[in-house]
C-alpha cells in the first residue's frame, strides 16, 4: 500500500508564529496556491481514497488536492494536538507544551494516530491520501515505521502542503503497540 502524507497549507497564522491547536485557522490565499501546486505534483497518482481532519485547513487542503480524483473523508483522530490554553499563543512566548496542563499529552496524540494507523492499514487500498498537521503527522510517521517509545517532536517537520511518501508491506507491523 502506498501512503502519502500531507501537512496542510498556510494560514495566516503559520505566518505569524501562532499556536493553532484545534482552533479552526482557514487556509490563505498562498495555502490555496500551495494546495493547487500540490496537486499537480501528484496529479498521476491514484488513490483510493483521501482522508483528512475535519479542520478547515486540512480539509480544504484534501479538497484541492484531490479534485474529483477520490472521497474525501475527515476522521476526529487526525486532528492537530489539543493546545489547551495556549492555543492562539505566540509561540515564541511559550516554553512548549509541557508547560501547560489543558495540553494534550505525548500519549494522548500517539494513541490517536496509532487507533487511525491500525484501521488503515487493514484496509484493501493500494494507495491514501492522509492530510493532516504537523503534529499528528509525526505521530503517523511514528506509527507507519514501525516504531515504538517516544516520538521525535524536535525534527521531521514538513513545511505547508510538504509531503512523504511510504510504500508498506500490507503485513507490516500487524501485531505492533506503538503506543508502547
Amino acid at each position: 500500500m502506498r501512503v502519502v502524507l500531507v501537512r496542510h497549507g498556510e494560514t495566516d497564522w503559520n505566518g505569524n508564529g501562532r499556536l493553532m491547536g484545534r482552533l479552526d485557522v482557514p487556509l490563505n490565499e498562498n495555502g490555496r496556491k500551495q494546495a493547487e501546486t500540490l496537486r499537480e505534483k501528484l496529479a498521476n497518482m491514484r488513490f483510493d481514497c483521501c482522508y483528512s481532519s475535519p479542520l478547515s485547513r486540512a480539509k480544504e487542503t484534501a479538497e484541492i488536492v484531490c479534485g474529483d480524483k477520490c472521497k474525501v473523508v475527515c476522521d476526529d483522530r487526525l486532528q492537530e494536538r489539543y493546545g489547551g490554553a495556549l492555543q492562539g499563543s505566540v509561540m515564541d512566548n511559550w516554553g512548549g507544551y509541557d508547560a501547560d496542563e489543558t495540553v494534550e499529552t505525548n500519549a494522548g496524540i500517539l494513541e490517536r494516530a496509532a487507533s487511525f494507523w491500525r484501521e488503515i492499514r487493514g484496509k484493501d487500498y493500494d494507495a491514501v491520501l492522509i492530510v493532516s498537521h504537523n503534529g499528528l503527522l509525526k505521530n503517523l510517521r511514528h506509527c507507519i515505521l514501525g516504531r515504538t517509545g517516544n516520538v521525535d517532536y524536535g525534527s521531521g517537520n514538513l513545511a505547508n502542503c510538504g509531503f512523504e511518501v511510504y510504500d508498506i508491506e500490507k503485513e507490516e507491523h500487524d501485531e505492533k503497540d506503538f503506543t508502547d
